[in-house]
């Protein structure tokens, strides 16, 4: 069989690294790494033994001339807010698969906005292949077989450091802190404000036990729709409890008006963040609680995943390794543009995690 060419847009950091590294070791995949030439960059990639392009994720002219004969993208550049899919468009339209981590929830529900076009061009564009939808999903899908009817479901997430994600995780938290969020509650949808409504969380270890707070995440849309649950909240932990405390501070006068907009303060409120969490402990985790029936009875299930030793970035890239090589070996399935929900099962998405040090808990 022929080899694909992928091309992975994106900087240095454990994220891309991880999945730079999984996808140059594919014997099917050819991997191009797109990216402002850097040292890093290009030590990298020799130690991957894979070529090096410029590429401005930003300029179609740079985009245009980086896709010749390009199977599908992998696009980690971020932070994946607002209304910005470039990237993804310019795939849909020229008929090149596409795949991102994005959990942002704008950025997710959007995609769908390209599935016309992708359609017409035969190609598949995937947001959302990260720890949220796609990992949270996979692993309700682990619990739903015990459910005769799913009627709530409840997401958190621990994030951890040591990742050049990190300050887009920090920048998508600043921008719904203190906002509104819709969210559906018994059936209902209701708006409710982001990173409040705290609630203590009993983590196995190394983690413990974590105070999470309310999150805009994709799993928010997503989950009442696909599995019908009538009760759906996403929460997050970041690994400083007094950052914690912080944002919520900020949300709270945020709220009341004493300020207007987070955002403006984002530039030394990510400098200081980012030295607080340099100082913690190095582990993340996911947890999923899912409520309903099984015949008469009401019922729960819970599941843990826990990284540790700085191994969340590799939960995170798992999904998009996972389904770049599904697409390699079995083709692509349909045409469009989806979320990363029910496009990979947990086994497939455990493949890639062997060689960390991450375990499945159940309770």
């Amino acid at each position: 069989m022929q080899k694909k060419r992928i091309l992975i847009l994106g900087e240095y950091g454990a994220f891309s690294r991880r999945i730079i590294a999984s996808l140059s070791r594919f014997p099917l995949a050819e991997c191009v790494i797109g990216a402002k030439k850097t040292q890093r960059i290009e030590r990298m990639a020799q130690k991957a033994n894979i070529a090096v392009i410029p590429v401005d994720a930003k300029d179609v002219t740079s985009l245009r001339q980086s896709l010749d004969d390009v199977f599908a993208v992998v696009n980690t550049q971020g932070p994946f807010l607002g209304q910005d899919n470039l990237v993804a468009s310019l795939c849909a339209h020229l008929g090149i698969h596409y795949v991102d981590p994005a959990d942002s929830r704008d950025h997710v529900r959007n995609i769908a906005r390209l599935s016309r076009k992708a359609e017409k061009s035969g190609s598949l564009i995937v947001s959302g292949a990260g720890a949220v939808p796609a990992v949270s999903s996979a692993l309700v899908d682990t619990l739903a077989g015990e459910f005769d009817k799913i009627s709530e479901i409840h997401t958190a997430l621990v994030r951890a450091r040591g990742d050049q994600r990190a300050l887009a995780v920090m920048r998508a938290i600043l921008s719904y802190s203190g906002s509104r969020i819709r969210i559906k509650e018994k059936g209902r949808w209701r708006e409710t404000y982001g990173w409040t409504k705290p609630e203590k969380i009993d983590f196995p270890a190394p983690i413990g036990r974590r105070r999470a707070y309310l999150c805009d995440m994709p799993d928010l849309d997503i989950f009442p729709r696909h599995y019908v649950a009538q009760t759906v909240t996403s929460r997050a932990v970041l690994p400083s409890r007094s950052y914690n405390l912080a944002l919520y501070i900020l949300g709270w006068l945020k709220r009341r008006d004493v300020i207007r907009d987070i955002p403006k303060l984002s530039v030394p409120l990510i400098r200081i963040g980012s030295a607080i969490l340099d100082s913690e402990a190095i582990r993340g985790g996911m947890r999923v609680l899912v409520r309903g029936q099984k015949g008469d009875e009401e019922i729960a299930h819970t599941v843990f995943l826990i990284a540790r030793d700085d191994n969340m970035a590799a939960v995170a890239a798992a999904p998009c390794i996972a389904l770049i090589k599904k697409w390699i070996s079995q083709d692509v399935p349909f045409t469009g543009a989806a979320p990363c929900v029910g496009m990979l099962s947990w086994d497939e998405i455990k493949d890639e995690l062997l060689d960390y040090d991450i375990v499945l808990v159940r309770r």
